[in-house]
């Protein structure tokens, strides 16, 4: 696609209009309104939900300590409601909170629930007589989601309507008969701790960093949100690392270490550098939000080689996932979430609106209450952030080709890769490349070298410089030997030039009968 001047202008007052929007957008969900659930035969769980009340200063009377819950993953739907819906439904009773899903009316009203550590994830089917069979009829579901409609009347059996699906409001303006409900759950205590700590934290001072988005699935659906995405991301100034093949990223592939967005889909299990065998250490930026999407994506929130595991472990601060099949139409919408998160709106709504079903699969990991773009959304940012800066200069200039240029020299590579990635944006491949090569050869670690000579050499066989791009390859490949990054170099080169890829397999004789 061509640069133009009239087509940066309309960039621009899109990016403009996004941002007045935003801010019409009301304040939301508080700490008052949010009930904190942990089982009180894991002292971590305790231990955890003592540490988020204090960190969002809420008060103990909004705690509810379950006993006898087990801590298997895995429940029955007797064992759902004598342990989990009854208890809660009694406390709520017993302190006079007002649930939006319970006809009971109290005084305090509550919109949104998290879930601490080692509570049950998934409540198991049960055959029932005379029951429809079907993906779409079984009564298997996640916990959190059956917890939306606590206090609520309704057929178990296959996922219902969500009445706040596709909202643009608060909790508290729309007053949906549902309520928003997240969990704060991962494989290890340390990635815990970073669930409860970051978010509080970085709201303060927002969310900046790269946006990552690897779509390419195996349906158009699920594409055109990943690339609505991509446009959101792009629109709202921050430097996007888009990827458009049909494959995944690469394993180990040297991805920026300052990423506070991603979304991806199709694989199974947890591929690329989110691999957790993988030998190139990646960690997200703090408080980043990630999202794979795929159908076992949450089947359990403990395991590093599910995608929520996984993404967790790396370092995100929020995520989601399915606990069984939800089909494609059940999954979260990962366009509507980012959207409303870009409008203000907290996790816990945000992740609600774009929710299509409940009683059925889906599990939203991370704080209910964390905001990540309310700085964003006010124009904020520390002038000193190189994302800050980006964000600044692209919307004061008008997408103007000198000032970019200009600005990314002299801010050094950082920005230069910045300026890469938006060229390349917009086909202007060559460009791309030649800002990739300067990265290359500015950078102060082997990640931003790998990645950038890489990207520089990939480029060049997509604009049909074939010899150049072999020659950059081919030169990368005898950088790389030993390289905890070699597996990406090696991919990405078996891609472009086939005579690289190993031969396969003979397939082994069959014996005669």
């Amino acid at each position: 696609m061509a640069y133009s001047a009239a087509g940066a202008d309309a960039c621009m007052w899109r990016i403009l209009i996004a941002v007045l929007c935003c801010s019409l957008t009301a304040r939301g969900l508080t700490p008052a309104q949010v009930m904190v659930v942990y089982n009180a035969e894991s002292k971590r769980s305790e231990q955890c939900a003592r540490a988020y009340c204090a960190k969002r200063s809420i008060p103990a009377s909004q705690c509810i300590a379950l006993r006898g819950l087990p801590k298997e993953q895995d429940i029955t739907r007797q064992v759902y409601d004598t342990s989990l819906r009854y208890p809660i439904l009694q406390h709520a009773r017993q302190h006079s909170w007002r649930l939006p899903t319970a006809p009971q009316q109290g005084l305090k009203p509550v919109y949104a629930m998290v879930l601490m550590p080692d509570i049950p994830l998934r409540v198991q089917e049960e055959q029932e007589p005379g029951k429809k069979q079907g993906l779409l009829f079984q009564n298997r579901a996640s916990v959190d989601s059956e917890l939306a409609l606590l206090g609520a009347k309704y057929a178990t059996a296959g996922p219902l309507n969500n009445p706040f699906f596709n909202k643009n409001a608060t909790l508290e303006e729309a007053k949906p008969p549902v309520l928003a409900v997240t969990r704060i759950d991962a494989p290890d205590d340390a990635s815990i701790r970073r669930m409860i700590q970051f978010p509080a934290e970085v709201e303060r001072r927002g969310l900046w960093g790269w946006s990552v988005v690897d779509q390419g699935g195996p349906y158009p659906q699920g594409d055109e949100w990943f690339s609505a995405v991509a446009r959101m991301a792009r629109e709202n100034g921050q430097p996007l690392f888009h990827e458009e093949s049909r494959a995944t990223l690469a394993p180990a592939f040297p991805l920026m270490a300052d990423t506070a967005v991603y979304f991806g889909w199709y694989a199974h299990p947890a591929n690329g550098p989110f691999n957790p065998k993988t030998a190139a250490d990646f960690r997200f930026a703090p408080g980043a939000v990630a999202y794979h999407l795929h159908s076992y994506s949450g089947t359990s929130v403990k395991s590093p080689n599910t995608w929520v595991g996984a993404l967790l472990q790396r370092g995100a601060a929020v995520t989601a996932g399915n606990v069984y099949e939800p089909t494609l139409g059940g999954c979260l919408k990962a366009d509507v979430f980012f959207d409303r998160l870009l409008k203000g709106h907290t996790v816990a709504e945000a992740a609600l609106m774009a929710t299509p079903w409940l009683s059925w699969q889906g599990v939203v990991l991370g704080d209910p209450l964390y905001r990540p773009y309310e700085v964003l959304r006010r124009n904020g940012g520390s002038s000193e952030n190189p994302f800050v800066q980006w964000r600044r200069i692209l919307l004061q200039s008008g997408g103007n080709r000198g000032a970019l240029v200009a600005a990314a020299r002299q801010h050094g590579a950082q920005l230069m890769e910045m300026l890469a990635w938006h060229f390349a944006g917009l086909g202007e491949l060559a460009d791309a490349a030649e800002y990739f090569g300067q990265v290359a050869r500015q950078a102060q670690n082997e990640r931003n070298r790998v990645r950038a000579s890489l990207l520089q050499a990939s480029l060049a066989f997509l604009n049909k410089e074939e010899r150049y791009g072999r020659e950059l390859m081919q030169r990368l490949l005898e950088q790389t030997t030993g390289s905890p990054f070699r597996p990406a170099v090696q991919k990405t080169a078996e891609t472009f030039m086939p005579e690289l890829r190993p031969a396969p397999k003979p397939k082994p004789e069959q014996k005669k009968k």
